[in-house]
Order: C-alpha cells, then sequence, then structure tokens
C-alpha cells in the first residue's frame, strides 16, 4: 500500500463536495476548516511544486510546511528539525518569500 500525504486544504476540498458525509466526514470537515491557513480555492499542488523546485524534501515535511505555514525561518526550522532536515539559509529564505506570497 503506497501512503500518500494530503493537506489540509486537500482534505476540506475532497471532504466539501461530498453530498452525503458520515459523521466521521463532517468531523474531518469541521477540523480541518478550523485550521486552513490558504484561500479554499489556492492551488496547493503548485504550491508543493514550487517548494520541492527549490530543493529536494520528502512530500510529508512538504505537506507539513503548508499545513503549518510558518510566518519566519524560525518556525520553518522548528518544523524541519522534527524531521532531522538541515538546509541552507537561501532555501529557507525561498520558502518562506513562497509562503507569504500567498
Amino acid at each position: 500500500m503506497k501512503v500518500t500525504y494530503k493537506t489540509n486544504i486537500d482534505v476540506y476540498n475532497e471532504l466539501i463536495n461530498l453530498e452525503d458525509k458520515t459523521k466521521v466526514e463532517t468531523d474531518v470537515l469541521s477540523y480541518t476548516e478550523k485550521f486552513l491557513k490558504y484561500n479554499k480555492n489556492e492551488n496547493i499542488k503548485k504550491l508543493k511544486e514550487k517548494i520541492n523546485k527549490i530543493h529536494k524534501i520528502p512530500e510529508e515535511v512538504t505537506v507539513k510546511i503548508i499545513d503549518i505555514k510558518p510566518a519566519g525561518k524560525e518556525e520553518l526550522l522548528a518544523i524541519l528539525s522534527s524531521y532531522d532536515l538541515i538546509l541552507d539559509d537561501k532555501v529557507l529564505d525561498s520558502i518562506i518569500d513562497i509562503l507569504q506570497g500567498l
């Protein structure tokens, strides 16, 4: 079985379009809606591609960065350190610039 990682906005967009939601789906939709950091129409796939163009980061890390949307380098470093990743300052600044541009 292949593991796929989904951002909160991906999950939200999938669940919002379901006509008959189960209790669990309704709860998950409510949860994800509370933590959305982006416009509901934001193209997250393009955002993932932009981040991965700068530096090849594992998908799970990219998804976490997108979900948290760190405001500064310190927050981004905290996320990366939890995955034992160390990136160059130039790369960190580029990722923050992409996220702030949204």
